[in-house]
């Protein structure tokens, strides 16, 4: 099994990780995607990682920040730990993905589509603010495959609190409380839903 020190990933060349990171294999990465987090002009990339079999922690975010000194040249930046849930393993239908935006936020996307009756999908919008990753947005849906009228979700804009819930053919405007929520806090609290309840 290779280990990452240093290697190239979709073109990308990797710095060494701090110890604090740890090492990780090649073989775990999952999801590469690549924009412009922080508005710099330069590119970065975000990495999801799959956990070790034998450990308790999910998918971990790994985030490489463009150093600007050559075209693709990134160094390593960020680093969140159990950050997607990626259900059983590596099966189709449960396996997390990162995105970039048009506007360079970046795209957390995590689901089950493989297992059980109940079936959802989730996006985390990520943006950079004040020198911090915020959770801008949270996108939730979900259905009961032996139960079509048992399905809903959200979309909140978590910065305005403004978003529309939705339940069976039904959509509702709501306005939260806007939040400055950290991934970092977000992730401490046990990744919780952001919808309101209902």
């Amino acid at each position: 099994m290779t280990t990452c020190h240093l290697t190239l990933v979709a073109g990308i060349g990797l710095a060494p990780f701090p110890a604090a990171a740890g090492d990780w294999p090649v073989d775990r990465i999952v999801s590469v995607a690549t924009g412009d987090l922080d508005g710099d002009g330069a590119r970065d990339a975000a990495l999801l990682v799959a956990p070790d079999p034998d450990g308790t922690d999910d998918h971990a975010l790994i985030i490489l920040r463009g150093t600007g000194f050559d075209e693709g040249a990134m160094e390593p930046w960020l680093s969140f730990p159990d950050a997607a849930w990626g259900g059983a393993g590596m099966m189709v239908g449960n396996r997390p993905s990162v995105d970039f935006a048009a506007s360079g936020s970046l795209l957390l996307k995590s689901g089950n589509e493989a297992i059980g009756r109940n079936r959802w999908n989730q996006t985390v919008t990520l943006a950079w603010r004040d020198e911090t990753l915020l959770i801008a947005g949270f996108t939730h849906s979900f259905y009961d495959t032996l139960d079509p009228d048992a399905n809903g979700g959200c979309d909140i804009n978590v910065l305005t609190g403004k978003g529309i819930v939705r339940e069976e053919t039904t959509e509702t405007a709501v306005s939260l409380s806007p939040q400055r929520l950290t991934l970092e806090q977000w992730l401490a609290q046990g990744s919780p839903s952001l919808c309101p309840d209902s």
